[in-house]
């Protein structure tokens, strides 16, 4: 721990407009508070300031266009020498207030361009033979951002963007493709849920290191299968389709009554609605001792609380510093969920001569492959496409709907 020569201490790094300004808001910041979301919302900043002077009221009184960024320091955190910085990026100011008695004045920004159409005017929009990568691109290029694109590209036949603003509309499309989407310091990122959440967690945080915590976990959430329905557009045929997870019974089914254009499209919007679940079901919230370390999209492992300890991904965090200089963290965390892959039948769905078959009650395997390869011995072809619906080539269930490979 740091001795009494060398305290443990943490600030604040503040520029407004592009200009350092940690002197001028360094005797005046009575409370700063920092949100790192890791998808669903924008990042935002807020601060309090001693307005004794008046001159949030005059001369210092934001105006249109106005941004300001921040990084918060440690020196000498956990051990004599630990000296690290967090860049919570740059905000454009979208509130400002003042009240009395004390005189302060608070100030509040966002990270998505404002002085864009990104996040107020609603549009109609169809978006035809296109993919996820190139609609999100065009909205990046429209609000005057960069696109950071760490994810598979997703097909889309047609999606309309009805009476929904580019910021509301990029969450959903993200949202129904299993992608996560981060705006920091003037960027877009888009990532994979799913492959971010198999990553290593960066520490471990046990109950004894968390000043509160509340631990929940929802069963109405916990699905073990997946099921949707929708019109083939070429055939008015009625295709259902049918996900069991990797040791699943397929007992727990959430139904989905939704639109898809293809098998590969039903199978994503499919997956992604029951991943939303699952990773809804058991969330944990916790306050600890501030630390740069603390940043969503990390996974962590939690310990000291029994069935709950595991690997858990971070949703949010709030950096938070007190009138009285008091640094915390509340941070927001759901047990990771890395069963369910979306590439099994990505190339699949690409192979020209491939047919497919919906399970009937009654069948298998064996018998399937007879039908279409006139050898039941074949069951293996249809086995391996589809080990991302079928985990054992014993059991497979009505409403499954498999690819068949050409024999």
């Amino acid at each position: 721990m740091a001795n009494t020569e060398n305290p443990r201490k943490s600030s604040l790094d503040l520029s407004y407009n592009g200009v350092n300004a940690t002197a001028d808001f360094s005797l005046k910041t009575e409370s700063f508070a920092y949100v790192d979301n890791a998808s669903g919302e924008a990042d935002t900043l807020t601060l309090t300031v001693n307005n004794q002077s008046g001159d949030w009221l005059n001369e210092f009184m934001p105006e249109d266009g106005d941004y300001i960024g921040a990084s918060i320091n440690v020196v000498n955190w956990n051990s004599e020498g630990d000296n690290r910085s967090l860049s919570c990026g740059k905000f454009e100011l979208d509130s400002f207030g003042a009240s009395g008695y004390p005189e302060t004045a608070s100030i509040s920004g966002i990270t998505i361009p404002i002085r864009s159409n990104f996040n107020t005017t609603e549009k109609n929009k169809v978006y035809s033979k296109t993919s996820t990568k190139t609609i999100l691109s065009e909205i990046c290029g429209n609000a005057g951002i960069s696109l950071v694109y760490e994810a598979d590209d997703y097909v889309i036949e047609e999606i309309e963007q009805s009476r929904q603003t580019d910021m509301f509309f990029s969450f959903s499309l993200c949202k129904s493709h299993n992608l996560a989407m981060k705006l920091y310091n003037s960027k877009m990122v888009v990532y994979d849920q799913t492959e971010y959440e198999k990553k290593d967690s960066a520490y471990t945080v046990d109950k004894s290191d968390m000043q509160n915590y509340s631990y929940r976990w929802e069963k109405t959430k916990l699905y073990d299968s997946v099921q949707i329905q929708y019109a083939d557009p070429n055939s008015d045929e009625t295709i259902t389709y049918f996900y069991v997870i990797p040791g699943g019974k397929g007992i727990r089914t959430l139904y989905i009554n939704e639109q898809a254009d293809t098998y590969r499209d039903a199978e994503i919007k499919a997956k992604s609605k029951m991943l939303e679940n699952i990773r809804a079901a058991s969330p944990i919230s916790f306050r600890v001792k501030g630390d740069p370390n603390h940043i969503s999209t990390r996974n962590i492992n939690i310990t000291g609380l029994g069935k709950a300890d595991g690997k858990y991904f971070i949703d949010r965090v709030s950096h938070s510093k007190s009138a009285m200089g008091i640094y915390t963290c509340t941070i927001k965390a759901h047990l990771t969920v890395t069963h369910t892959d979306f590439s099994t039948s990505a190339q699949l769905s690409k192979e020209e001569n491939a047919k497919v078959y919906t399970v009937v009650k009654g069948d298998c395997l064996w018998n399937i492959a007879k039908k279409f390869y006139g050898s039941g011995v074949k069951y293996t072809i249809i086995y391996n496409a589809n080990k991302g619906i079928i985990k054992n080539p014993s059991l497979i269930y009505p409403g499954q709907v498999l690819t068949i490979p050409p024999g």
